[in-house]
C-alpha cells in the first residue's frame, strides 16, 4: 500500500474511534451537513473503494500543495482510516511528497500507552470530501466528531494544526461558512 494510488497490500481492521465517527457522521448527514453517497448494484463495494481512495488523493495533493516542503518533512507518518469502505491510506512525508512507493505494516491501534500505537486519522469519505472542497473547516470536523485523531499532544497538534491551515473555513459573498 502506497501513499494513497497504488495499494499494494490491503487490510481492513476496525478502530477503537470509528464506531464515534460513523455515528457523528450519520447524525451530520440527518441533519443535512453532509451528503451521503449511495452505490447500489453488485459493485457498489468497488465504487465505494474507489471513491475512497479518489478522496485519500485528493487529500494528500491538496496537504502537499498547501505546506512548504521544511513543514511537509516535520509531520509524523499518519494513517488515514475511511470507515465507510475500511480503507486505509499511509503518509509518509519525502523530500519529494509524500511516499508513493511505501509499504507500511499494519497499523498499532490497540496499545494501551499512546506512544505504541500509530497515528491515525479517522473519517467518513463524506465528511473529508466535505471539508476538501472547503464545505465545513477541518476545524469543525474535527469539533463535531466527524474527525477523530488518536495521536499525542505533539503529532495530534501538528496535524490539527496542518489541517485547519490547509482547509480552513470558506469565504462566501454572505461571509465566512463554518
Amino acid at each position: 500500500m502506497c501513499t494513497i494510488c497504488n495499494f499494494k497490500m490491503e487490510f481492513d481492521i476496525g478502530h477503537p474511534q470509528a464506531l464515534a465517527v460513523a455515528v457523528a457522521t450519520r447524525a451530520a448527514i440527518e441533519a443535512g451537513v453532509l451528503t451521503e453517497d449511495v452505490f447500489d448494484g453488485p459493485l457498489a463495494n468497488a465504487k465505494r473503494r474507489v471513491a475512497a481512495i479518489d478522496a485519500l488523493k485528493e487529500f494528500q495533493d491538496q496537504l502537499e500543495a498547501a505546506m512548504e516542503l521544511r513543514d511537509l518533512m516535520k509531520l509524523p507518518d499518519f494513517y488515514v482510516l475511511l470507515v465507510e469502505s475500511g480503507t486505509w491510506g499511509f503518509f509518509r512525508a519525502t523530500e519529494s511528497g509524500f511516499d508513493p512507493d511505501v509499504v507500511p505494516g499494519l497499523p498499532d491501534v490497540t496499545a494501551d500507552r499512546q506512544e505504541d500505537r500509530d497515528v491515525v486519522l479517522i473519517a467518513a469519505k463524506s465528511s473529508l470530501r466535505t471539508v476538501i472542497k472547503r464545505e465545513i473547516s477541518a476545524s469543525r470536523a474535527f469539533s463535531d466528531e466527524l474527525f477523530a485523531l488518536d495521536a499525542g499532544p505533539v503529532d495530534s497538534e501538528m496535524l490539527r494544526s496542518v489541517m485547519s491551515k490547509t482547509f480552513p473555513e470558506k469565504l462566501t459573498r454572505q461571509g465566512l461558512v463554518a
